[in-house]
């Protein structure tokens, strides 16, 4: 299920982004909504990503913009009008697309302008030469079902209540600090770029987001260039707002209905 997927339908074409260390499977429900109402949607993997740890360290941020400038391009190609829906790191891709080419809407889910951290952030850039590896589940409460619906997308058939289960997917999840310094310099560049979207943007975010920080819709409804903004939170909701909660169907209904 991480392998980019294309739904083939009218003229309105849907590029669909997904999140950091994550894969097209995050979109693909939205997806196939958004192929029932009639768009050709393309879901595209990032490079890096969908594979090992190893496969993500020495990719950089412009690699992915360019994989999504590609996705654009194909799009465009072949459809009259194209929207764009980014979630998480592919939100902030999103908006350095839209500050440089035509879009007819864009939609940023649980997108963050910073990283959630303490002061260790301002040091990544240094820190990513000394210290290879970032453990992200290693103090996880593996009852939660955002961390289990986390874990699923690599190893759907693990066991989270098994103890030794859980002990080995603490030492073994693993990302690159590298990685993680790209990613930073995603966020960055896409601050800077908000002011130049001129596209009708939705944005959406969960009031239970641990991952992108809640005042990260702030951010891009002041700063992004667009006169047509809208924000929409979504209550008892965390970070994978589009595979778990209570408001799964109806966040992907309601991106359908502002992109239609």
């Amino acid at each position: 299920m991480s392998d980019p997927f294309l739904f083939t339908g009218g003229d309105h074409g849907c590029l669909l982004i997904h999140g950091f260390t994550g894969n097209p499977s995050e979109m693909r429900g939205l997806g196939e909504q958004l192929a029932v109402a009639g768009h050709t949607v393309l879901g595209l993997r990032l490079p890096g990503h969908g594979g090992t740890p190893e496969e993500l360290a020495p990719v950089r941020w412009r690699d992915w913009l360019a994989a999504v400038e590609e996705g654009h391009s194909y799009l465009a190609a072949r459809c009259a009008q194209v929207s764009v829906v980014g979630f998480s790191l592919g939100g902030a891709l999103a908006i350095l697309l839209a500050a440089r080419r035509p879009l007819a809407r864009l939609a940023l889910l649980a997108t963050p302008m910073r990283l959630n951290g303490d002061w260790r952030l301002n040091l990544l850039a240094l820190i990513r030469h000394t210290t290879p590896w970032f453990y992200p589940l290693e103090s996880a409460d593996f009852r939660d079902p955002a961390v289990r619906a986390q874990v699923a997308q690599y190893n759907p058939n693990a066991n989270l209540d098994d103890a030794d289960v859980q002990a080995r997917v603490r030492r073994e999840a693993r990302i690159s600090l590298h990685a993680v310094d790209e990613l930073r310099l995603t966020l960055a560049a896409a601050r800077a770029a908000l002011p130049l979207v001129q596209t009708p943007t939705l944005v959406m975010h969960g009031r239970y987001d641990d991952v992108a920080p809640l005042d990260s819709p702030g951010i891009v409804m002041a700063r992004i260039g667009s006169a047509r903004r809208e924000l929409v939170w979504w209550d008892d909701t965390g970070h994978q707002l589009l595979v778990t909660g209570p408001h799964r169907e109806a966040i992907h209904a309601r991106v359908a209905a502002f992109l239609s």
